[in-house]
Formats: structure tokens, sequence, C-alpha cells
């Protein structure tokens, strides 16, 4: 009983479907396909090896396929999801801490923004493909020290190298979706949509991360 009121809920929707989640080795990727899984879904996973020991996808342990790969590793990376045929991707995979961004600017600019680009890439070439989300980061603003939230449509920015690479993400995957799968379009020349979450920081079991920051892997 408890199986099918899982299954049943958002509708059903990712019952049966093929979902990919890439950083699922991470805090928050590893409860996202542990859900996935209860939901009924497919779970396929790409990512690096988890970041800590202990780490929290050894102790879920959910059902899911899992692919060892860096995201910057193009060719091999589209070739991994092309046989994969996800009907759903979430690309969370990403260098999340702030502190290590200004220890390696390169690698942080490298995964986080050419490994979303490699990630939009593989997708529009992708038949199976109907929804992508794009996890970011609420680090994205431009910081204008306001006692108030930040909305959707303010400024993208950022003051250190973590900041500044999810603001571009945003951007690209704007262009993306500008590019290849505009809105007025979508039935016509494509079908996919593709959104973006501005995740903020968060707290919860499983989290062995060896800094408190904005953790999205």
């Amino acid at each position: 009983m408890e199986s099918l009121e899982m299954t049943s809920l958002f509708g059903g929707i990712y019952q049966g479907k093929k979902v990919l989640v890439t950083g699922h080795t991470g805090f928050k990727g590893s409860w996202l396909i542990y859900w996935l899984d209860k939901l009924g879904a497919e779970v396929y996973g790409i990512a690096l090896d988890p970041p800590t020991v202990p780490n929290h996808i050894s102790v879920l342990k959910p059902e899911h396929t899992s692919i060892i790969l860096d995201i910057t590793r193009k060719e091999e990376l589209e070739t991994t999801i092309r046989k994969m045929s996800p009907e759903i991707i979430f690309h969370l995979a990403a260098q999340p801490i702030v502190r290590l961004s200004y220890e390696q600017p390169y690698e942080t600019y490298l995964t986080n923004i050419m490994g979303t680009v490699n990630i939009l890439d593989a997708g529009r070439h992708l038949d199976s493909l109907k929804a992508m989300v794009i996890i970011t980061s609420d680090k994205c603003y431009e910081n204008q020290e306001w006692i108030w939230g930040y909305r959707e449509n303010d400024p993208m920015g950022g003051k250190d190298p973590y900041s500044s690479s999810k603001g571009c993400v945003e951007l690209v995957t704007s262009a993306f979706r500008s590019s290849y799968f505009n809105n007025a379009s979508f039935g016509k020349s494509h079908h996919v949509l593709i959104a973006s979450a501005r995740a903020g920081n968060v707290i919860g079991g499983g989290d062995w991360a060896r800094t408190a920051s904005c953790r999205i892997w």
C-alpha cells in the first residue's frame, strides 16, 4: 500500500520514467535519487565518487544505475547519456563549496559552467528527452546587501568564483532555452521544457561536507 501511495505522488509522473540525476553521489543528489526511486522512476546517476567518507548514498543505498564520470569530459558524457536515453534530467553536479572556489577557481568555473554546457548540449541531441531541471544557487544574484530576499528578475552577479559561476550557469541555461528549446516553439520544433531552480543552503541528515556552505552535488 505504501509503495502505491508513493508512486501516485505528483500524479504518478515519475512512475516508470527514465530519470538521470547528475551529481547523485552528493548530499542533495543522493536524497533526490532516493525519492525518485520511491516514486517509481528508473533512476540513473552520473557523478564523481562520493565526496566524503562516510557518505549519504552509501547509507541510503537507493536502487539506481550509477556511472562515475566527470561531466567536463564532453564526448564520453554525451555517449553515456545517449545510451541511457533519459526522459527527465536533473542537473546537480557542481563544485559546491564557496571557500573551495577561492582555492580552485579554474576547476570551479570549468565544472560549474562548462559542465552545465556539456549537459545542455547533450540534451539537445536526445530524442527521448522531455524535461531538464538545472539546479543553480541563491548565490547567483548580484549581492546588494539587502535585508529582503532576491527575486527571479534580479540581476545575476557574484563576488567570488562560486557565486559568479552560478550566475553564469543561469545565463547559459537561459541562452540554451532561447536558442534551442524556446517556449514558443514547444510542441512544434521541439518537445523539451527547461527550468532552473535556485537552491539555498540546506541542512539535514547525511551531510558530511567539510564546510558549511551551499552544497549542490
